[in-house]
């Protein structure tokens, strides 16, 4: 499964995108400091905009969706686990 990075751009979008993220990926997202968001999910980082409604005029609030191609750092262990989890996850 791919991660993607979700930073949102405006104060509408820090305020409406968690309700949206929970609500498209309830069980494959993780929240960082800074309106940050980690989310799990098939497709490419446009095909996440388009179901987070970021593509969209009257969507969430306008937001960057990267997608995440390694990974490194120094972070909780929690964040590591759930990174390595969702990026192992496959379909079934």
């Amino acid at each position: 499964m791919s991660i993607f990075v979700i930073l949102p751009q405006n104060e509408p979008a820090q305020l409406a995108l968690p309700a949206v993220i929970e609500r498209a990926f309830p069980n494959a997202h993780r929240r960082l400091p800074n309106h940050v968001w980690l989310v799990a999910g098939k497709g490419s980082a446009q095909d996440i905009s388009n179901q987070l409604g970021i593509t969209a005029k009257d969507g969430p609030g306008t937001a960057v969706v990267f997608e995440v191609a390694s990974y490194y750092g120094r972070a909780s262990k929690d964040i590591w686990d759930w990174v390595k989890a969702k990026w192992e996850a496959t379909d079934g």
